[in-house]
């Protein structure tokens, strides 16, 4: 167990190896490994950093805490999750393990259109109780960022629900949470494209953006289900025209293009990517779009075509890493796992899959220097391990290696210990 975290502004943080995720000069393999290690966290930021021989002497009057020479990691960083949602798709899932394809089973109506009427169907409060448990379980997998979507709604009222949940989440201090607005996920059935598509130009992007819903605006640009490459870069235009950031999901399921529309809109982010062409890549490298590669929805799909993984890195574009969770293709809330499989899918590094889900996946939400990395400046959001290697992390499936969060100077734990926040 670990002792009671001081509650005082400053203190020193001992007895931890600490993979910083940054350059280090006392580690070469790439985690910024700083082994007997200390840090000085002042008013929830990391203050000063290195090896316990090297704490400044004028310090040593303020309180210490000890990680009981456990391994202390940025927090985790989930940059692209569907959290909130209601019900589930086990009828879908078993349907696909039987055989039938996704697309079949989104027309048919059994799966998306399923998760649209009972997330409109729920309450908000009912809504914000389901994805709360849903973000307790990334917290005590180590994730402390979190990005969560809208997108089951597909009108107005729904849409804004579900940000009004996103934010109660973030309100909840168990872990910093941002909020994007999915506002082109797919086209609601019955409804007409041109005019669902101006609705969410005139009146969804325009509303949530006066009432301070969404940190971001996204579209799912994909032929066979999703939407339009036109439409999706309308939607996109009237949220850069209001200054809002943009991401875009693309190239899922086929080469719809809009990997290269991303740069267009200076897009924070390009997820799946899977049938993304030389062309696209080379147009992620001219900006400062980060790819995310989601390699359990590729696994669940039982997809032959990959990311250009070796492309991407021939380019030096920096690679997220993120489970997903969505209850279709990666009913999932592990983070570690989606890292792991990174690299036995895609053939990621552990380096690469680490990073993928720190310093990356900050990039990819606009929050690099600031989480995903341990350095003077940052915030002091830990992840607390038991484990001695950062490959650890990446190598062991699934298991409870998460000892505790630290989300800014607060613990958040499974453990019942005196002093700390459970979760």
């Amino acid at each position: 167990m670990i002792d009671k975290i001081p509650a005082d502004d400053a203190y020193i943080v001992l007895d931890a190896t600490f993979a910083t995720m940054r350059e280090c000069e006392e580690d070469d393999e790439g985690y910024g490994l700083i082994p007997d290690g200390a840090a000085i966290i002042d008013q929830g930021r990391v203050a000063w950093m290195g090896r316990r021989d090297a704490i400044p002497p004028e310090v040593w009057n303020l309180p210490t805490w000890s990680a009981e020479h456990r391994l202390i990691t940025p927090g985790l960083v989930e940059c692209h999750s569907h959290l909130i949602f209601a019900g589930d798709r086990r009828e879908c899932f078993a349907q696909r393990a039987a055989g039938r394809s996704y697309s079949d089973v989104v027309w048919e109506g059994r799966g998306f259109s399923a998760t649209v009427a009972a997330t409109r169907a729920a309450t908000e409060d009912e809504l914000f109780a389901q994805a709360r448990r849903r973000l307790d379980w990334f917290v005590s997998g180590g994730v402390t960022t979190i990005e969560v979507k809208s997108g089951y709604g597909l009108d107005v009222d729904n849409e804004l629900k579900m940000l009004h949940v996103g934010r109660r989440l973030g309100a909840l201090g168990v872990a910093r949470v941002l909020t994007t607005l999915l506002a082109g996920h797919l086209y609601p059935f019955g409804v007409d494209q041109e005019l669902f598509v101006e609705e969410v130009c005139t009146k969804l992007i325009p509303k949530a953006h006066e009432a301070g819903l969404c940190d971001a605006v996204e579209v799912y640009c994909e032929e066979s289900i999703g939407i339009s490459l036109d439409d999706a870069s309308t939607i996109l235009e009237s949220a850069y025209k209001r200054k809002i950031p943009t991401r875009i999901i693309a190239d899922h399921l086929s080469d719809s293009a809009g990997a290269a529309l991303a740069p267009a809109f200076y897009a924070k982010s390009a997820a799946h990517l899977n049938f993304t062409d030389d062309v696209a890549v080379a147009a992620l490298a001219s900006t400062n779009t980060t790819p995310i590669l989601l390699p359990i929805p590729y696994l669940e799909l039982g997809c032959h075509q990959r990311p250009p993984i070796d492309r991407l890195r021939e380019c030096g574009i920096p690679m997220a890493v993120s489970t997903g969770c969505n209850p279709g293709l990666s009913p999932t809330a592990n983070l570690l796992t989606a890292a792991h499989f990174a690299c036995t899918a895609f053939g990621l590094s552990p380096l690469e899959a680490m990073r993928g889900i720190t310093v990356c996946a900050a990039r990819a939400l606009g929050m690099e220097g600031v989480v995903g990395q341990l350095n003077p400046g940052t915030v002091a959001d830990f992840a607390i391990w038991d484990a001695e290697h950062p490959e650890e992390l990446i190598y062991w499936l699934n298991a409870p290696i998460c000892h505790s969060t630290w989300l800014a100077a607060v613990s958040h734990t499974q453990h019942q210990t005196e002093g700390m926040l459970a979760t």
